[in-house]
């Protein structure tokens, strides 16, 4: 399915799923926030958010240093 991610286009390959999505982009889901078309998407609801064709999501991954 065709989607939008941080701006780029994206073929994802996965169940349809944000949580199939984030593991798709090895992202650290630990240190990471999402929205979906807008809207903030808290964690515990990952696995139950069923991403639609061309939908826009956008990711934030935190990232400690010093």
């Amino acid at each position: 399915m065709k989607l939008t991610v941080n701006g780029e286009p994206h073929d994802h390959q996965g169940d349809g799923s944000v949580d199939a999505l984030l593991e798709e982009l090895e992202a650290n889901k630990a240190h990471t926030a999402l929205m979906l078309n807008g809207g903030v998407v808290p964690s515990a609801e990952w696995k139950t958010i069923t991403l639609n064709e061309n939908d826009e999501v956008e990711m934030l991954v935190f990232v400690g240093g010093g």
